[in-house]
Parts: structure tokens; C-alpha cells; sequence
């Protein structure tokens, strides 16, 4: 931004004029964002010097490869002038070096930090940084036409300069990616200023469902207290007295370690990997992808796959940058030309295509929807949880709609894997419901293992081989009916 520098000194010398720099810096949820800068000249400033506006579109603000994207002046109600450029950062280290081109220097804008922190309902940002305009007219003034004047900045000294600083207001403004724009007032010259910027999402819905959860088990309560209650006068009233009642009281300490255990255990969630469970085939997802990359002719070793592919279930990468590592897809925008040699032979199709077309390959589980509709009918909710990407996951969804299934609970999602302990916990705190009050269906024995360590009762869905269905410590069901013979779970 060395045309700013150039206008700026002009500025400067007009002593009775007002100019304003405007720094908006936009993020979003992953860190990156867009930096605007904007100038506003008063009106003095255009009768004195009306080329300066020309002066101030230098090249390196015209010039597209250099990022900037450069805005056409406009007048404003009061008769300001305002012209600005934009330029796109990736991560918060650009973003330092993007705005030392707007003063020259790296210590203007530093140490900048973004933190995003994601729990039940709510998600909290926090973004800080530091903001150092003491270096006075060093920041405005190009280090070669200084060099040349013999050390003075613009030509003129230092000191004389820095009398004129009050003229110039710097405002830098900052837009987390929810929450209202904050900003600050500067002067050139004023002392290091630390910024902090904070705000909160809140999801109303999720609160509101998880009180109208509470509420829905206060009712079954109730209800049971006053069915329990109902029999109890019933008994009564048929002349069982009080002998009757301690005569049954005695049976009470013959009772198994097996039957307190049911007492203790109440089914209050069944949790399913839609992946095998729901739809089919239930095989390991990575090597159905793989099989996929390969019937489109494209040659990738299983082991770099199986890498990318854990990337993207963790949501470190995207599926578009997923796609490009398995080197099927090129450039969108450019790929209408037939010499480019970058992306000959890549297939010209969104990320979004190439999703819909995999999953596609999947197919509904006989008898699932008639289970989930049933265990609606009960009263008795269902989950997903699964290893997998968010948009492969909607895309599946909105290919095979399955009516009473709210909640998805998706490694992408919350940054781990099963059968890590840390997705498990996710499915307790979200849906408020202990461990022993939860059953897991899945077509994975490890993923069953882990769940049945921290208490959660087990079924293996038939998928596996026989031979490690019967040395399986869960329990197997060969299909959806087989729930609905069994009286308890493992």
C-alpha cells in the first residue's frame, strides 16, 4: 500500500485538514478473513490538491497480483471522499503480513491470536492482538524517498512532521464471525494498543430442547409414581394387608446380582453408526472410498489415502481439499481450457458433485426406517454417531431421508474419532443421558469395546465375519427384528 504512504505525505502538509485510515479486519470460523483498508479525504483536502486521489492509485494497489482488490472512490453525504482496497488472508501469520503492507513496518500489528472454543449450546470466539503506531511518520513515509532526502522523512524533520500526526485518525475495526463489529481509535504516534475482541453464539434451540427433555422425564416420573401409587391401593383394596406386604419384603434379599443390575440399567437412548447400521455396505469406510477412487481410474496408494481420509473425519481438511489430494479434481474455474496441462486428465466437478456421487453408492438397510419409526412410537429416541464428514454426511441424508433422527453426532464435528473416548462423551453431554442408560449398536467390535469400558450397554450388528461375531462379547443381531426379541442387553 505505498500509494497510501504517497497520499498520506501529501496530507500531511495540509495542516488544517482531516484524514482518516479505516483497518476492518473480517474473520471467520476457521481463522481466515479479508482486511479492508479504507481513506477518507475532508473536503479541504480535494479543493487544495484535486490530483490526489490519482496520486494515491499507485500500482501495487491497481495491480491484481498483489492481492489487493481495489474499490473506485466515492463521496460520501458530508463530502468526503472514501476509496479503499480488500485483500484475502488463510490464517492469522498472513494476516500479520497483510497488514504490514499497509504501514511499513511488522511491529505496527502483531502477537494476534484466535480462539474458538466449542461446547454444548454455545460457542465462544476471542480474537487479540496488538496495535503500535509509535512510530509516528516512519510508518507513512517510503524508507527509499527518506533514504534519499537525507534521512527526512517526506523532506522535511522529523520533529516538524510529527506536529501534523493529529490530522490522521486510525481506526482499526474487527469482526468476529458473529457478534457486532468492535473498533478503536488511533493516532499515529500514540503508544502500543492491545486489542481484544470477544462474542458468543448461543443455540436457543439446543437449550430449549434439552428443557423440554428434563421436562418429558419429570412427566414419565410423575406418571410412574402415580401407576405405582394406583397399584398399590388397588392391592388394598383386594384385603392385602400389611402381613401379606412383609411376607413379599422377605423375598426381597434372595434376589440375583443379575436382576439388581436390570433394576439399575434403564434403556433411555439407542445410539447407532448409521455407517453399517443404517445404510449399507457395512464395510470400512475408507476402503469403500477407496475402491470408489480407484473404479474412477485414479491410482492411490491405500496408505496415503487412509491418511487424507482420517484428516477429513477429524475436520482438519475439507472434502474439496480432499479431493484434490486424491488428485481428482483440478481448478473449476479454469478448467474450460484443454491445454492446461495442470489439470489435464483431472475430472472437472465441484466437491459437492463428487460427494453426491459417492455416497450414492450406499444404500438403505432393510427394516431400518420400520425400527426408527418404532422406537419413535416408544418414546424412545435415536442417535447417529459416526466417523465421518459433515457434508458426506448430509449429502447421505438428504439422499436417503430417514423421518426421527434429530441428533447426529459426527467425528468432523467435534475433532475426534471412535473409539476415542472424547466422541463418546460428546453423545453424553449432549444428549444429558448416563452411560448406563445407552445402548450402542455398531458394525465395529473396537468401537463397541470403548463404549462398553465406560458402561454403555452393546450390540453388534451382523456384518462382521461369523468368527468374530461368536468370540464377541456384545451382543449380535443378525437384523432390525432381533431387537424386538430380546428382553436386555449386554
Amino acid at each position: 500500500m505505498r500509494g497510501c504512504a504517497l497520499a498520506l505525505a501529501l496530507m500531511l502538509g495540509l495542516s488544517a485538514c482531516q484524514v482518516g485510515i479505516l483497518v476492518d479486519i473480517n474473520l471467520n470460523t476457521d481463522g481466515s478473513g479479508v482486511v479492508t483498508v479504507e481513506m477518507s479525504l475532508d473536503p479541504e483536502v480535494l479543493a487544495l490538491v484535486p490530483e490526489i486521489v490519482s496520486l494515491a492509485l499507485t500500482e501495487d494497489i491497481q495491480n491484481s497480483a498483489s492481492g489487493w482488490v481495489y474499490r473506485r472512490p466515492r463521496t460520501d453525504g458530508e463530502g468526503y471522499v472514501r476509496f479503499s482496497a480488500s485483500k484475502e488472508f488463510a490464517s492469522l501469520q498472513q494476516l500479520e503480513l497483510v497488514l504490514a503492507e499497509v504501514f511499513h513496518s511488522d511491529e505496527a500489528f502483531r502477537d494476534f491470536s484466535f480462539e474458538r472454543d466449542t461446547s454444548f449450546a454455545k460457542t465462544d470466539y476471542r480474537f487479540t492482538g496488538v496495535v503500535d503506531l509509535s512510530g509516528g511518520v516512519d510508518l507513512i513515509a517510503d524508507p527509499e524517498l527518506t533514504k534519499r532526502l537525507d534521512g527526512q522523512p517526506l523532506g522535511e524533520p522529523v520533529g516538524d512532521l510529527n506536529v501534523l500526526l493529529s490530522a490522521v485518525t486510525v481506526e482499526v475495526g474487527v469482526a468476529l464471525p458473529v457478534g457486532p463489529r468492535q473498533s478503536v481509535a488511533l493516532k499515529l504516534g500514540q503508544a502500543a494498543e492491545q486489542l481484544e475482541v470477544v462474542a458468543q453464539q448461543r443455540s436457543v434451540t439446543a437449550v430449549t430442547l434439552r428443557w423440554v427433555a428434563y421436562a418429558g422425564f419429570a412427566l414419565l416420573g410423575l406418571a410412574l409414581l402415580i401407576a405405582v401409587a394406583g397399584y398399590l391401593l388397588e392391592r388394598r383394596a383386594e384385603g392385602r394387608g400389611l402381613e401379606s406386604s412383609s411376607s413379599q419384603a422377605g423375598l426381597l434379599p434372595t434376589s440375583s446380582f443379575a436382576e439388581s443390575e436390570s433394576q439399575r440399567r434403564r434403556l433411555q437412548l439407542v445410539a447407532l453408526n448409521p455407517l453399517g447400521v443404517l445404510f449399507q455396505p457395512a464395510r470400512n469406510p475408507s476402503e469403500f472410498l477407496g475402491e470408489f477412487v480407484r473404479q474412477r481410474g485414479y491410482d492411490v496408494a491405500q496408505e496415503e489415502l487412509e491418511d487424507l481420509y482420517r484428516q477429513a473425519v477429524l475436520g482438519r481438511i475439507t472434502p474439496a481439499e480432499f479431493w484434490d489430494g486424491m488428485g481428482i479434481i483440478g481448478d473449476f474455474d479454469a478448467g474450460d481450457s484443454d491445454d492446461d496441462s495442470d489439470t489435464a486428465g483431472r475430472d472437472q466437478m465441484s466437491p459437492e458433485a463428487l460427494s453426491e456421487e459417492f455416497t450414492a453408492r450406499y444404500t438403505v438397510r432393510s427394516g431400518a426406517r420400520d425400527f426408527v419409526a418404532e422406537m419413535v412410537r416408544r418414546d424412545l429416541p435415536v442417535v447417529c454417531v459416526a466417523n465421518d464428514v459433515s457434508a458426506w454426511s448430509l449429502a447421505l441424508r438428504k439422499r436417503f431421508p430417514i423421518a426421527g433422527i434429530d441428533t447426529w453426532i459426527l467425528s468432523s464435528d467435534v475433532g475426534v474419532c471412535m473409539p476415542a473416548t472424547g466422541i463418546y462423551e460428546a453423545l453424553r453431554r449432549i444428549t444429558s443421558i448416563s452411560y448406563e442408560n445407552i445402548l450402542l449398536v455398531d458394525v465395529n467390535v473396537q468401537h463397541l469395546d470403548a463404549a462398553q469400558a465406560l458402561g454403555m450397554s452393546t450390540a453388534l450388528f451382523a456384518g462382521t465375519s461369523s468368527s468374530e461375531a461368536d468370540a464377541s462379547r456384545h451382543a449380535v443381531v443378525n437384523s432390525f427384528s432381533d431387537f424386538f426379541r430380546r428382553r436386555s442387553w449386554s
